[in-house]
């Protein structure tokens, strides 16, 4: 997923027992935004968020419970490295279109990497389908592997909906590295499919169909359909959380759903107008605009020549039409 920079209260904070824990968590108010930072490679700063954290920790706690702490953990990991590869797609196809991109935040719901593109459809589309490009990338790779050591196309090609039933039964008895592999390809999928075919805020499906509107109908247009397309999206979802009883999905609509509603509101306000202004001077003037300026440089160029022509020989040399120019232009400066 990709996301714009959210607003932070860097200042320092005052003293206390909680400036620690408030620079540890970035000395922001935006719960948001609370992450403990983990590493900087080539200029990106990847942060975790404490929810996820929180998360980890609840998650192996209940599978400490139920006797599979091993095999949870494993998930975990996994999930984990898939979605920082799938945010590290994002970032490096920002910066190919000359784009900024310089942190990534993971949490619960997967992760965000704040990027910046250039302010055309083009830049944003690059930008978002990096992140999915790493995963179809990763398909045929995971994929080869598991087939080479289980040797089973049922282990590579199976129903996602029931994939402890038709792929795991192939991996049971193997080995703890057959294991994680076939649990990284089953991820990678998920992924792939969970962001691109949802087409909603913030997940890469719905910014792709943003930027696909963007290109016909415009910036600000392209928002109000892909977020109220967004809104649909969410609410279906919800209902199907709810008959699957699926806590996860759940909080992944009501997120959606929250989000495409703050962007409709954010329209509404007119804080997008900036954006719009970008998007005119990258765009260019239009064809009125360059014939009126097409217009207006050939005057100040008759006017120049007139001025020249009386340095030259005077006033009396004046044709009719040349003094209507000089009149022309001296009512206008006047006008000024």
């Amino acid at each position: 997923m990709t996301a714009d920079r959210w607003g932070v209260d860097t200042s320092g904070g005052g003293g206390g027992p909680w400036a620690g824990i408030r620079r540890a968590l970035g000395n922001s108010d935006n719960p948001m935004s609370w992450g403990f930072p983990l590493y900087r490679l080539a200029d990106i700063r990847v942060r975790v968020h404490l929810f996820f954290v929180v998360y980890i920790v609840a998650e192996l706690l209940r599978a400490a419970g139920q006797g599979n702490m091993a095999f949870t953990a494993l998930i975990l990991a996994t999930l984990f490295a898939i979605v920082l590869l799938h945010e590290y797609g994002h970032c490096l196809a920002c910066r190919k279109v000359g784009g900024e991109a310089d942190e990534i935040l993971l949490w619960p719901l997967g992760g965000l990497a704040f990027c910046r593109p250039p302010h055309d459809w083009k830049s944003d589309l690059v930008t978002t389908v990096g992140g999915p490009a790493v995963n179809v990338l990763l398909a045929p790779i995971l994929g080869g592997l598991v087939y080479t050591f289980v040797g089973h196309w049922q282990a590579v090609v199976f129903n996602p909906f029931h994939p402890y039933a038709d792929g795991w039964q192939w991996v049971m008895g193997a080995s703890v590295f057959v294991r994680g592999l076939w649990t990284a390809h089953y991820v990678n999928l998920l992924l792939l499919a969970f962001n691109v075919l949802l087409p909603m805020y913030p997940m890469d499906g719905g910014r792709i169909v943003q930027a696909m509107l963007w290109r016909k109908w415009g910036y600000r247009r392209s928002l109000e359909l892909s977020t109220l397309t967004g809104l649909v999206a969410a609410v279906c979802l919800a209902v199907v959380a709810v008959v699957a009883e699926e806590t996860l999905l759940l909080g992944v609509a009501l997120f959606g759903g929250l989000t495409c509603w703050v962007q409709r509101q954010q329209l509404k306000m007119g804080m997008y107008a900036g954006d719009e202004f970008v998007e005119r001077v990258q765009r260019g003037p239009g064809k009125a605009e360059l014939k009126r300026r097409e217009k207006e440089q050939e005057h100040f160029r008759r006017v120049e020549q007139i001025l020249d022509k009386i340095s030259r020989q005077g006033m009396a040399s004046l044709t009719r039409a040349e003094k209507r120019v000089l009149e022309t232009e001296t009512k206008r400066t006047r006008g000024r």
